[in-house]
């Protein structure tokens, strides 16, 4: 597996995401969407673990709910959301309460402050790889938050595997994880990818559905998709 990714967050992602949302992202945000309106968690009250500016969360599922508690490292990610939801969300009546901290600095506190929530993870888990470069303790991190989360309704969606393509196949949907060899050879992707070590996030046997997203014109990633009912 290769061994950089890119990285997200600060100026340069956010004015790549404004520009690429309407454009070049605009499948992978049609497929979270569709994947989004079958995710039906009986809570009011919803956790968005990383949203950012939302940049690929649609409206329509934002809306299902009475009350939203954000949680963000990015200090820009408050405005940019509000620039992109927030129109919707007032007009809806939802009221959203923002944290700009770091949810894996105090996970177990993050989700004991929202006993009756639903967990959202928004395209953040796969980012752990970058932020700790100790393989072993991302996995575990993985497992750890995966028993915390026991009880709850939640989802998450984060890369999986990215690496160098021009063409993005069609998502799919697994009734239970692959390797990423046999992930890749199912799609006929060849070459050196890179492993975001998000693979045991989801229990084994859940349903999960990959949705390949285009990042850049020669870069794509393999997003892992999926959602456990409390």
């Amino acid at each position: 597996m290769k061994k950089s990714a890119d990285r997200t967050g600060g100026f340069f992602w956010h004015m790549r995401a404004l520009v690429a949302r309407q454009g070049l992202w605009t499948p992978f945000r049609h497929e979270v969407d569709a994947w989004l309106a079958g995710w039906k968690p009986p809570q009011r009250k919803l956790v968005l673990i990383g949203p950012s500016a939302g940049w690929c969360l649609p409206d329509s599922f934002l809306t299902r709910f009475d009350e939203i508690a954000a949680v963000d490292i990015d200090p820009a990610a408050p405005r940019l959301f509000a620039l992109v939801h927030g129109r919707a969300l007032r007009r809806a009546g939802v009221s959203l309460v923002w944290s700009n901290a770091s949810f894996f600095a105090d996970p177990a506190g993050v989700l004991d402050a929202h006993p009756q929530a639903a967990v959202l993870f928004c395209n953040v888990m796969g980012q752990r790889c970058i932020q700790v470069r100790d393989s072993a303790a991302v996995e575990a991190e993985m497992l750890h938050l995966r028993a915390l989360l026991k009880g709850r309704s939640w989802a998450s969606f984060h890369d999986l595997l990215s690496g160098i393509a021009s063409e993005a196949p069609a998502p799919r949907s697994l009734d239970r994880a692959m390797s990423a060899y046999e992930l890749l050879s199912s799609y006929g992707l060849g070459g050196e990818w890179f492993d975001h070590l998000t693979g045991q996030l989801l229990p084994a046997d859940a349903p999960r559905r990959i949705l390949p997203w285009r990042f850049k014109r020669d870069r794509l990633h393999l997003i892992e998709a999926g959602w456990v009912d409390g």
